[in-house]
């Protein structure tokens, strides 16, 4: 049994139109590879292959030491600081 995550919604009206066409793609490869899908499914829907949405994936749990929230749909947006700058 899948067990539902609750990552927070993205405003993609703050996207440029180049930044939501990348963030689709990877939220949808993100949501197949979760979902248990197979590779070339995963490559024929988005283009990406199996290696790169896990990649996405493990982007997607991975918290912040300081914070310890989960990146969410916020680690899949073009750019986007999911980890402070310690130097």
């Amino acid at each position: 049994m899948e067990r539902e995550i609750q990552w927070e919604e993205i405003d993609e009206s703050q996207l440029t139109i180049a930044q939501r066409c990348v963030y689709r793609t990877r939220r949808k490869a993100v949501e197949l590879y979760r979902s248990g899908g197979s590779a070339k499914e995963i490559f024929r829907a988005t283009g990406l292959n199996e290696t790169t949405a896990a990649r996405l994936w493990e982007r997607c749990c991975a918290k912040d030491p300081h914070t310890g929230q989960c990146g969410g749909y916020k680690a899949l947006v073009p750019k986007s600081k999911i980890k402070k700058f310690v130097r």
